[in-house]
């Protein structure tokens, strides 16, 4: 049984660049992340990344492309889940928000630099690279990824 997906996460691409936010507040706080946030009860998950997206770039959006979702336990946070998205960044550049500092960064920067979410080393490779939607899911202690597990995106979730 999957964890309640509550949450969404979006990387803008620009070329070969990502949009990425490095959050000044828990979870992931000093770290380097996508987009997102909660969506209300109200909205599927598609709007919700899309209202996350303009609240923290400025970036109107129509649509995002659904990569999978992504599930973890024993984080610092409880178990839960987000759904995963990408999309195409307008042109501009995108204004300031509350959430942290925005800046563009080099694809294969996010793959392996310490910087971002350690989980982000997994799936950003796939997502960003244009594979089918995955599910990610991922198992930690003590702050540290113990052990994850990739599979196909359950039936009943495929956007």
């Amino acid at each position: 049984m999957l964890p309640k997906l509550q949450f969404t996460l979006c990387f803008l691409t620009r070329g070969d660049d990502v949009l990425m936010l490095h959050r000044n507040r828990p979870p992931n706080a000093g770290l380097w992340n996508g987009i997102g946030g909660h969506w209300e009860e109200d909205e599927s998950a598609l709007q919700g990344v899309l209202r996350e997206i303009e609240e923290e770039t400025g970036y109107h959006l129509e649509k995002a492309s659904f990569c999978g979702i992504l599930t973890w336990e024993g984080f610092e946070i409880p178990a839960g889940g987000l759904v995963l998205f990408t999309a195409q960044a307008p042109e501009g550049e995108p204004q300031g928000c509350s959430e942290g500092k925005l800046a563009w960064k080099p694809k294969e920067w996010l793959f392996h630099s310490p910087e971002v979410v350690s989980n982000i080393h997994v799936f950003a490779p796939y997502i960003l690279n244009g594979s089918n939607p995955l599910h990610y899911h991922f198992i930690y202690e003590a702050g540290k990824i113990l052990a994850y597990k990739i599979s196909p995106v359950p039936a009943e979730l495929r956007l």
